[in-house]
């Protein structure tokens, strides 16, 4: 499912400069959030999308229980984090 949700990050950066995202934060309309942890990275890759340089991570992480495959993306460009899909 694809969400392209904007969502707080907190993140690692190692030795290299090289970025890893820890556990993110998803804000619902009423303005109340849900917290989850990265629980594995399987692989990065970065990519050009419409001139915009983005890196994108595609891990697992557990929702209600159950552990699903996600991707986030990491815009360079405006440093800014999103739940891309579920």
């Amino acid at each position: 499912m694809i969400l392209n949700q904007k969502v707080e990050m907190v993140a690692a950066f190692n030795y290299d400069g090289k970025i890893a995202p820890i556990r993110f934060r998803i804000f619902a309309e009423d303005e109340s959030y849900s917290v989850y942890t990265i629980n594995k990275i399987l692989y990065v890759d970065e990519t050009k999308i419409d001139k915009v340089n983005i890196m994108i991570f595609k891990c697992k992480s557990i929702f209600n229980g159950i552990e699903k495959s996600i991707e986030i993306r990491y815009v360079k460009d405006n440093c800014q984090w999103y739940l891309y899909s579920i």
